[in-house]
Parts: C-alpha cells; structure tokens; sequence
C-alpha cells in the first residue's frame, strides 16, 4: 500500500511543478494582455482626433489659408523689424544680366516639366506629341491656383483625354509624376548637402550635433533611392492616399522606369538651381560662399518640396519662401543681422520670376509651336474642339 501512495504523492509534486511552471509562461502574456486593448484604444483614439482634424480643415480650408498666411506675415515682419536697421542700410545694387539669365534657366525647367510627363505616358503606353504636351501641362498648371488642389488634376486628365490619352492613364501618370518629383528634390537636397560649407550651421537651426546633417545626407541618398522601388513606394502612396480618403492606386512601371523619371526630374532641379543661383548673385551683394551653385540648387528643390507638401496654401505660397529663407541663412548665404529679410527678399523675387517663367511658358507653346497633330482615331474637328488644340 506504501508504494502506490508514494508513486501518487510523486506524480502529484510533477504535475505541481509542470502547473508552475506554465504559470510562469503564461504571466508575461497576462500582463501583456491588459496593454494591448489599451494601445489599440490609443492608437483608435489618435487616428479619431486626427482624421477629425484634417476632415474640419477641410471644411474650413479658407480659414485655414487665412491663419497659416498670418502667421507667416507675422513671422516675416517681426523678422524685419528686428533687423530693420541693417536692413534700410544694405547696398541693393540687382545685377540686370544675371537677374535675367536666371530667368531663362527657370523658363527651360518649365519647358521640361512636359517632356518630363511625356515620357512617364509614354512608359505606360500612351503617345502624345510635343506641342500638345507642353501645351496641356503648363495650361493646367495654372489651375491649381484656384482652391481645392484638384482642378489641374482634372483639367491635365480632360485635355489629355482629347488628345487621345485614356483617363486611367492620365491619372497614373500623374500619380508617378507627384512621386518622382516630390522625391527627385528631397534626393538633391540631400546631395547639396554634401557642399555645405558650414553644416555647424544647418545643426545650429535644428539644435542637432553639428556632423548629424552631413550623416543624415548620405544616408538619404541611398534610402530615397530605395524608396523609389515600386512596393515601397506603392505602399507609401496608398498611406497618403488612405489619410486623405482616397482609392488606392497601382504602380506598374518597372523600378528602372522610376529612377529613370527621377534622373529626369533631378536634372530639371538642376537647372532651375542654376537659375536661383543667379537670381541670388545678381541680388545679394554681400560675400557668397564658394560652394553657392550647389548650394543655391539643393535649396531651391527642398524649398519646392516644403511649398507643395504644406498643402494648405495654392501652390504653397509664403511656405516656400519662408523654407528658402531659412535654408539660405542656415547654409550662410546670406548672414549677418539683415540675413533672413534679404533671403526672404530673394525668395519672393523667385516666386515672382517663377510665375513669370510659366506665363512666358504656356506663350510659347500657343505661340512658337505650331498647331498638334490630330491624335490616331479623331477626325479634325473633333481634335480641334479642346482646349489644347
């Protein structure tokens, strides 16, 4: 009888030690368990807030615009005020030359803009001539000054469409124009930074350690080109995409396609850096770094790209200008007391020579290009009835 009661007081010490130690494995899930509702309600609760702010910005965009463009005013004016004295005592002496060579350059990177879309229709299969591509991109370029940010989407989809291009087409390319070009200027930035004569400068404005920005530039080259694979960059599209509401869209260019667009964009901030260059020497009198061209053309893209992803003012107006200034006195282009209002100066006059730039343009297209060819399928009156015609 002795034994059996051992052998059963035996395996019930196991069984015991084997419920014990389940316990053990159980307790870190236990109390993982009460955290995970709770970071799913937090995470709830963030997304809730955030889509309700963005959904009354919506609705209430015009205030909005008017608040951010105050603010920026205000921003601006306290500027000059507190360097008005070295301001009013500057040497302002335009170099006329320079100031309209600079001009040219931003005309030819507006001329490229629709050779540059042309051939992103051409990768997914949709032809269209020369005249009618420059003459439906710049056109509708002009539309998206009017609030919404929608209607020279619209317009370049309807005027294409009569030029024979499919809507489905239409939208894609423009899709894979967005992308390219927001990521063709943040990758010259990041090469511009490689010349940064003073990256103590640039840390000194964003209170990092003064070799952080140099690091950070040469990490961002190969991580935007990594970014540019289709997955990648189809996935970060469909995030935009879902916080502003939108379907999701489908990339089907090859990931050499995209990098080709975005050498194409690239070279296109290029020449409109070189224009910004010039505009900068013909206005700054004081001395200018030695590395200014790079310098000049990294600003400029970085500045296009804060302008546009502000999406609260057409055509990120005061956004723009104000990244600009602050990049040019970040890099020590322009320093000293009066350093950001005479940035903020050159900034505006960019702005101005810009829109100047796209109205000389569109001119040419109507005026020096001749009329398009009527598009395979349509008869000549109907290819003529657009408004690209």
């Amino acid at each position: 009888m002795s034994a059996p009661s051992q052998d059963s007081e035996t395996q019930r010490e196991t069984r015991r030690e084997a419920e014990q130690e389940a316990l053990k494995d159980t307790l870190p899930r236990q109390r993982a368990l009460p955290s995970s509702p709770a970071a799913a309600e937090a995470a709830a609760t963030s997304s809730g807030l955030l889509a309700r702010a963005m959904g009354w910005a919506r609705r209430n965009k015009r205030i909005v615009q008017a608040v951010a463009l105050l603010v920026i005013a205000a921003f601006v004016a306290l500027a000059i005020n507190k360097s008005w004295s070295a301001l009013k005592d500057y040497h302002w002496d335009v170099q006329w030359g320079l100031l309209g060579l600079g001009f040219l350059f931003l005309v030819a990177q507006e001329l490229m803009f629709a050779l540059i879309w042309r051939s992103i229709l051409a990768r997914l299969g949709s032809r269209l001539d020369v005249v009618s591509s420059e003459r439906i991109y710049l056109g509708a370029e002009f539309v998206r000054y009017i609030p919404g940010n929608v209607w020279h989407v619209i317009t370049r989809v309807v005027w294409a469409e009569q030029r024979g291009v499919p809507k489905a087409i239409g939208f894609a390319s423009m899709v894979i124009e967005l992308a390219t070009k927001i990521f063709s200027a943040a990758l010259v930035f990041a090469v511009s930074l490689l010349f940064w004569p003073d990256v103590g400068a640039l840390a000194a404005q964003t209170h990092i350690p003064a070799n952080t920005a140099l690091i950070a530039g040469v990490v961002a080259i190969p991580l935007l080109l990594l970014g540019l694979h289709p997955r990648l960059l189809e996935a970060a599209l469909n995030a935009g995409l879902r916080l502003l509401k939108r379907p999701p869209t489908h990339l089907t260019l090859r990931y050499r396609d995209l990098l080709v667009i975005t050498l194409y964009w690239s070279l296109s901030w290029v020449v409109a850096g070189v224009g910004f260059y010039l505009l900068t020497r013909s206005i700054v009198s004081t001395p200018l770094p030695s590395a200014l061209l790079a310098l000049a053309i990294g600003i400029y893209a970085l500045g296009w790209d804060i302008g546009f992803l502000s999406f609260i003012t057409p055509s990120g107006i005061g956004f723009r200008e104000l990244a600009i200034a602050a990049l040019m006195v970040a890099a020590g282009v322009t320093g000293g007391p009066g350093g950001f209002a005479i940035a903020f100066v050159v900034a505006m006059v960019s702005r101005l020579l810009s829109t100047g730039s796209e109205l000389v343009s569109i001119s040419l297209a109507y005026l020096a290009f001749g009329r398009p060819p009527t598009p395979a399928g349509a008869t000549a009156g109907t290819a003529g009835s657009g408004q690209v015609g």
